[in-house]
């Protein structure tokens, strides 16, 4: 069992490095079981213990605060003080949480910083808020994409490839003329591929693929259009470009660089078209759950930490990129109404209802960028086959999690070679 050791000084971020202990200050550790996702029947119990041999104290103030609420008013779920078990200098609390309701929490208990746990995360409901034109709007914004002539350009990295995998830098047309592309990596020898699409993170640095990594698969990672390779000097602002209207908003164009992606592969003579996988993290996250949800040919998709879902929920719980968004709205004079209507047409979990194909999601219980409830509100409104991998002390940068890279690798495998 791992235990998770903060203290009252450290940061307000779960992963913070411990701070050091004042004389007499109470130091709680508070052991990672169950996840810290409740699930099934109660009771549910959070058990901490508590180290404070010079300072002994009776009771244990406990206060967990609705996840809903944390930027403006926190809602308290449940407020109480827990009774300290002592024996040889250690102390036991436990604290029954069987009472609150389908969610996620910040548990905030004496002596240790503010994290987070999960309630019947499946069980959260953040109904969609579709716009009765919505499917016309990206049907007709598909149709435009179709188009425009993609003039796929490839250019060959001598220096990146070898005997095994050719690597190729990418531009290509997408929605308006705009230039997107990426990094392609594909076998030399004759056969049909695997490919598996990578989408890029908000203004992640792009990367290129070791080409003998996975000699036997076609690789692409994706820069939609102004970021990755196509990075200008314009500021990384690209939540609030265009925010004025529908047709202008910059992810417009970025939800149809994604299936331009798709495009692109299928155009390539050593793509197997039934074994295209998608994943990405963060936006590409977002990324990830769009090119399922808008195109067929994806085979299976990995979102991790996915951007982009539940607008009106994020403004309560998070600052960034809600705070940024409603201050340019302010300053366009766009009125918070107007402002949410025209976000609900990229809003994920108005999306996600269509996909067919299975899902991995995964998510940072601690994320402090995109939070656990917003991902739960576009992974719920998913009809297909899915599941979820949980890293309880991770925050945003699933990226580093060998885990998740492993669990991953392992669930495309499943699909490349069927036991």
């Amino acid at each position: 069992m791992r235990k998770f050791v903060i203290s009252v000084l450290s940061l307000v971020l779960v992963l913070a490095n411990t701070a050091a202990q004042e004389p007499g200050q109470s130091k709680v550790e508070v052991p990672v079981e169950h996840n810290w996702l409740w699930l099934g029947d109660t009771p549910y119990i959070l058990n901490a213990e508590v180290s404070n041999t010079l300072l002994k104290k009776d009771l244990i103030k406990v206060r967990i605060l609705n996840d809903i609420g944390l930027t403006t008013q926190s809602v308290t779920a449940l407020e109480t003080s827990s009774k300290v078990r002592f024996r040889n200098g250690k102390g036991k609390i436990s604290i029954d949480i069987s009472s609150l309701e389908p969610g996620f929490y910040q548990v905030n208990i004496d002596g240790c910083d503010p994290f987070n746990i999960g309630i019947r995360p499946e069980e959260i409901s953040s109904p969609q808020d579709k716009q009765p034109d919505f499917d016309e709007f990206w049907d007709n914004t598909l149709k435009e994409l179709a188009e425009v002539d993609p003039e796929y350009k490839m250019t060959l990295l001598p220096e990146k490839s070898n005997e095994q995998r050719n690597v190729y830098r990418v531009e290509i047309k997408s929605l308006g003329g705009v230039l997107m592309g990426g990094y392609y990596c594909e076998p030399i020898k004759e056969g049909k591929y695997p490919v598996k699409i990578e989408y890029m993170g908000y203004g992640a640095e792009p990367y290129i693929f070791d080409p003998s990594s996975e000699p036997e698969t076609i690789q692409f990672l994706v820069s939609v259009r102004g970021q990755g390779i196509f990075l200008g000097t314009t500021p990384r602002t690209w939540d609030i470009q265009g925010l004025a209207d529908k047709y202008s908003y910059y992810y417009r164009g970025a939800y149809a660089d994604v299936i331009r992606a798709i495009d692109f592969v299928t155009s390539r003579e050593k793509c197997d078209p039934d074994r295209i996988f998608a994943q990405g993290e963060s936006q590409g996250g977002a990324f990830t759950w769009i090119a399922a949800s808008l195109d067929s040919r994806i085979a299976a998709a990995a979102p991790a930490v996915p951007f982009l879902g539940d607008f009106p929920h994020y403004a309560q719980i998070v600052n960034w990129p809600m705070g940024e968004i409603l201050a340019e709205a302010k300053r366009l004079e766009i009125p918070e109404e107007e402002l949410y209507r025209t976000l609900s047409y990229f809003d994920v979990k108005n999306f996600t209802d269509r996909i067919k194909c299975p899902i991995y999601m995964s998510f940072g219980l601690q994320d402090p960028t995109c939070p656990p409830h917003t991902e739960f509100a576009e992974y719920n409104q998913v009809k297909s086959s899915k599941q979820y991998f949980c890293v309880p002390l991770c925050g945003h940068a699933m990226w580093l999690e060998k885990s998740w890279t492993k669990k991953r690798t392992e669930w495309f495998d499943s699909f490349l070679f069927p036991r």
